[in-house]
């Protein structure tokens, strides 16, 4: 009678199976996205939509108790909203506004691809060589690094594009895209996740060292 050997689970699971799932996922919807910017553009080109580009002064609040309500004024070709926070629209963005609107959405969504593509590298790497390697530490601690300066660099580069184009919208001096350096979002949860990242990069490096001094040894 041969010898069955039983099935090992992977370790990985279910951490691949769902990097895997994001990516796909992530990769259907830029797909869908890019048709639609390229329907919206030949839309636009026939004249029956026009593009708006519209954002929010979130670090402004707006208190219906205050008299009066202080006074917002938007640029020449731009309206304002009142809510609780203001908001600026213009439905002939320039080139710059446009680019600036863009960077809001893409900055975030390259930290998170990239995020995800490391990820999955570090998962084929374990996969194929191993858990306990030089080079699986190695692919930890460069995903650590990602997250941890990625997701600082990547709050600092959206405040920063969302306060020129308001300010590009509103005749506000105060606002600048300086001023975005000084009212981001700290990622709190993200530089804890990369700090995490990063001490059981080094928890494993120790530890394959600590294995080929023992392999030495024998």
């Amino acid at each position: 009678m041969g010898v069955v050997v039983p099935k090992v689970r992977n370790p990985l699971e279910p951490m691949s199976t769902a990097v895997k799932a994001v990516l796909a996922l992530v990769a259907t919807l830029m797909g869908m996205g890019l048709l639609g910017a390229l329907f919206a553009d030949g839309m636009s080109v026939l004249g029956i939509g026009q593009k708006f580009v519209c954002v929010t002064d979130a670090t402004t609040t707006i208190s219906v108790d205050e008299q009066p309500i202080p006074a917002f004024r938007p640029a020449p070709g731009a309206s304002l909203s009142m809510g609780a926070h203001p908001g600026y629209c213009t439905e002939a963005p320039s080139t710059v506004q446009s680019l600036l609107n863009t960077a809001t959405q893409l900055v975030p969504f390259v930290f998170t691809v990239g995020a995800l593509l490391l990820a999955l590298r570090l998962i084929r790497s374990a996969s194929r060589d191993g858990l306990y390697t030089t080079q699986t530490a190695e692919r930890l601690r460069g995903l650590g690094w990602w997250v941890l300066a990625g997701s600082v660099l990547a709050a600092m580069a959206t405040a920063m594009a969302e306060k020129a184009l308001i300010a590009s919208l509103s005749l506000d001096s105060d606002t600048s895209a300086v001023s975005g350096l000084l009212s981001w979002d700290v990622p709190f949860l993200a530089i804890l996740t990369g700090l995490g990242v990063l001490s059981f990069a080094r928890i494993m490096r120790v530890g394959v060292t600590m294995r080929e001094d023992l392999d030495g040894t024998v």
